[in-house]
């Protein structure tokens, strides 16, 4: 009973300890990243507000049509347009209309507002997409820089333990009296270099952790920890496709190429439709209404009053005092104060930052995807030279090792063959992370783990 007990205790003390600690793979972190990142949430409502702005462009080809009613008092002398009569007395009064207009022709502003937002909204959605890939690659960079600072950190732990078997051991044999003090302090020293670089490399590893929480919006005091990515040789070596192949795909891909091309799509139309500003307009109007006045009388038929003096009746005036109207108005812009002109100045300047713009964003992919690809080729070659290096390198310090537990070599010997070991494992595991998280940020350049939006 006592030993379920203790184990019921001991499992509500480390219950919360091992909940606090949530581990995060790579793929979870670009989720959480793409859901919190605030560049996309204001790339979708920026979406939102330009298919608003397409739909209000289709609207506009429809007819506009407006009502109205009004009841008036007026007190003393006025002129009552509904009796067509000069009159100084209490007036009551109202009305009703309706009213219509429909454009003809406006120099296709219309049509090509349409088709401008239509673009519009389309270069909105790659934004998206930008934002979107833009938002993985630094994930991935990010994540890169914590895992090898991770593995690094074993590494050098690794050795630190290394160091500390053949500290005893040189402590044991001086106390035995077959060893001496100057080796034990070598490798005290190197233990405390070794302790140091442990320190920094955990220093590092908190700065970059930092950094990929930032990224992710995530609270820096909570304990996460992050999953490296397991890999195979196989896959390490794998050939890598042609420069140009890639770099064609990247660009046929890239959503903010495809942003800026509908960018300057747009100031294109947007240019057309300011010099169709100085073609005439076309619209039709109509409108119908009536009104009443409490100075229109009853007559009979011969036009006398009849006594007493009664107002018509609202009904029967609604129905005399009908009017109806339509008109068709052309207008044509003669002298605008040079508002034109300088509308199409302002016009073509937007298109030439636009073309601007859409080469930028080419030369920008161009130098990311150049940066990658190369980064990925010397890391396959590091790899490649690395692995065998370290094969031999491991034999050395085993060899090494043993040479100097038997005295026939010096101290300075094995700990250069010691860091030779631990330079060469530093620069696979380096070139092990860099081959994967290259060839993942090619993968989106190129399109090949595109998540959507």
């Amino acid at each position: 009973m006592k030993k379920l007990i203790f184990t019921f205790c001991l499992a509500l003390l480390v219950s919360p300890i091992l909940k606090a600690q949530e581990v995060l793979t790579l793929e979870e972190c670009i989720q959480i990243a793409l859901e919190n990142n605030l560049d996309i949430k204001r790339a979708r409502n920026n979406a939102i507000a330009a298919k608003a702005n397409l739909t209000q462009s289709k609207f506009n080809f429809l007819p506009s049509l407006s009502a109205g009613a009004s009841h008036n008092w007026n007190e003393g002398l006025q002129f009552d347009n509904t009796s067509g009569s000069l009159v100084n007395t209490t007036t009551l009064s109202g009305g009703g209309s309706i009213g219509g207009s429909i454009t003809v022709f406006d120099g296709f502003s219309n049509l090509l507002g349409m088709q401008r937002n239509k673009i519009l909204y389309d270069a909105s959605e790659e934004t998206i997409k930008s934002n979107i890939q833009s938002t993985e690659a630094s994930i991935v960079f990010s994540f890169l820089q914590v895992i090898t600072t991770e593995e690094n950190l074993k590494i050098a732990e690794q050795t630190r333990g290394l160091l500390n078997e053949q500290l005893d051991r040189e402590e044991k044999r001086e106390k035995a009296g077959v060893g001496n003090m100057e080796q034990v302090y070598n490798f005290r020293s190197q233990v405390a270099q070794q302790d140091l670089n442990i320190v920094n490399l955990r220093n590092s590893l908190e700065s970059n952790r930092l950094t990929l929480l930032q990224l992710l919006l995530l609270d820096p005091s909570k304990d996460y920890q992050f999953e490296g990515i397991t890999t195979n040789d196989a896959e390490l070596e794998q050939s890598i496709g042609d420069y140009n192949t890639v770099f064609e795909k990247s660009m046929s891909f890239s959503p903010a190429v495809k942003s800026a091309e509908l960018n300057l799509a747009a100031s294109q139309k947007n240019l057309k439709a300011a010099q169709f500003l100085w073609m005439p307009s076309l619209t039709i109007n109509g409108g119908y209404g009536t009104s009443w006045s409490s100075n229109i009388k009853l007559r009979d038929g011969s036009g006398q009053l009849i006594l007493p003096v009664q107002v018509l009746d609202v009904g029967t005036q609604f129905d005399q005092n009908r009017s109806k109207q339509a008109s068709l108005n052309l207008n044509i812009p003669i002298f605008t104060r040079f508002q034109n002109r300088n509308q199409v100045q302002q016009s073509k300047i937007q298109m030439l930052n636009s073309e601007l713009g859409l080469q930028q964003a080419k030369n920008n992919l161009t130098n990311l995807v150049q940066q990658a690809y190369l980064n990925l080729v010397n890391a396959k070659s590091t790899y490649a030279a690395a692995k065998q290096s370290m094969i031999n390198l491991n034999m050395a310090f085993e060899f090494a090792k043993s040479r100097y537990e038997n005295g026939t070599i010096d101290f300075v010997t094995y700990l250069q063959s010691l860091n030779g070991k631990n330079n060469g494992e530093l620069q696979l595991v380096q070139a092990k992370y860099t081959i994967l998280f290259r060839q993942l940020i090619l993968d989106i350049y190129t399109g090949e783990s595109n998540r959507g939006n």
